[in-house]
Parts: C-alpha cells; structure tokens; sequence
C-alpha cells in the first residue's frame, strides 16, 4: 500500500478516514470541550498574522473565529484529506473574510527548524498533535525527548498547543465526569516520580497531581500518558481541559500559549 493510500486510511495512526468519521459522529459529545477550547482561544491574542497551524486535521476543535484574527494561514498536516474537510468547516468563512490558507501535506514536526527558518515572523499553533508523537514513533521515551526539545527551538516565538496528557477509560457506573478545567504547571525540572507541580492553586507531586486529576474523571483500569510532560517550559501556566473522547474514555488534554 502507498503512502498515500496508508495516510488517506488512518495518517500514521493518528488521522485519516477512520478519524474523521469518528470525529463526526462525535460533534455532539465533544461540544463541551470545544466550547472550553474556543474559551481558553478567546484569551490568546497574537500580535502576529501570519499562522502556522500544526496538525489541525479538519479543525474538528478549533473555533473559526479564533482563525479569523490572522490574514494568511500555512497548514501542515500528513492527512491528504485535511484540505477538503478543513475547507467545509472553515474555508468559506476564512475566504469571505479575506484570510488566506495554504495547505502542505508534510510532517511539520520533523520539518519545523526549516520551516521556522522559511516563517520568522508567523506563531505557531500545534492543534491536538503532539500527544500523538509517541503512536507515530513507537517509543514513549523517544517522544518525551522529542517533545522536550521543542520549547528550545521555539524559543523567541510566538507558539501554543493543545494535546493529549492522559487518556483511558471512565467507570461507566458512576455520573458523567464535570467538564472543568484546571489550571496546572510544573514547578522544576526534576524526573516525573520526583517532581512538583501546581494543580488548582495546590502544590504537590507530580504523581498526586495525576491521581487527583484521573480521581476527577473518575478513572478506572490502566490510563495512558502522551509522553507530553516537558512540552512547557518549566513554570508555564497551562490549562487542563477534559475530553470525552469516547463514551467512557476520556482524554486530559493540555493547553497553553507561550509569548515571546
């Protein structure tokens, strides 16, 4: 099977077909969490207008009127039918607004010193991608350290992301988890099992902090974590944000914009 076939099927496991037709039949369920996102947006004002959006699928999660405040978009995502679903969610309002989109289907991730060095005045936006890092490599301990780099090569850049932290399934016997965000932040650069955080105004572990936020979720059975621990820079103030991903399978996502 060609390449392209493979990424019109799943996009290295993390889009494609099969996620699109998920995310779908999904719009209802995840109203809740994109409404938060479309919050937490609200506050971030770039003073750029040039945007490199980052594997943003068809912008299932992403409020249009946040796209709205730039005038050119660069989208980079592997999935050869971002530009047709992308276009029906957002297309029409961005073109009547004068905002101009560019499609590249590559990996801007493996990509983004060139594509830093070709952009120097546009911010950057990693929509829902970088939790996905450590399916498409195969090694946990890889991503972490490629995640980890990021911040330094973003650094003086205008950038944020949303992605994955945890994910895993919910008792299904207990009410529906609240959809509330929490504010966290790591406090040093210690190992995981070391570290100390700040979750909803509280300091503590990092393992504490992570208990507490599955116990909100009421978490059952073996979670995963994305490998997305060292994104942000140490002390960056992040917002954690619960999907219900699945019936019964709920995500943490995190989200955070860094100024320059």
């Amino acid at each position: 099977m060609s390449s392209w076939l493979r990424d019109l099927a799943n996009a290295g496991g993390t889009g494609g077909l099969n996620w699109h037709v998920h995310a779908a039949r999904s719009l209802t369920r995840w109203l809740p969490t994109r409404e938060l996102i479309a919050q937490f947006l609200a506050q971030v004002q770039p003073t750029q207008t040039h945007l490199l959006l980052i594997g943003c699928s068809a912008g299932w999660m992403l409020p249009t009127p946040w796209l709205l405040r730039f005038k050119r978009i660069d989208i980079y995502d592997i999935d050869p039918l971002v530009p047709f679903l992308f276009g029906l969610r957002h297309g029409r309002t961005l073109k009547a607004q004068g905002v101009t989109v560019q499609h590249h289907r590559i990996d801007a991730i493996a990509h983004l010193p060139a594509l830093l060095q070709d952009h120097p005045h546009a911010c950057l936006w990693f929509d829902n991608v970088l939790g996905q890092v450590g399916f498409r490599l195969g090694d946990e301990d890889m991503a972490e350290r490629q995640l980890g780099q990021l911040k330094t090569m973003l650094k003086g850049r205008a950038w944020g992301s949303l992605h994955d932290v945890y994910s895993g399934p919910v008792d299904a016997d207990m009410a529906l988890p609240a959809y509330e965000t929490l504010a966290f932040a790591r406090l040093d650069d210690k190992p995981e099992e070391q570290a100390q955080v700040k979750l909803a105004g509280q300091v503590m572990s990092h393992a504490d902090a992570a208990q507490a936020m599955l116990t909100k979720l009421n978490a059952k059975d073996v979670w995963h974590d994305h490998a997305t621990q060292t994104v942000f820079a140490v002390n960056t103030a992040t917002t954690m944000i619960p999907w219900a991903f699945k019936p019964h399978y709920w995500h943490w996502l995190q989200a955070a914009w860094v100024k320059p």
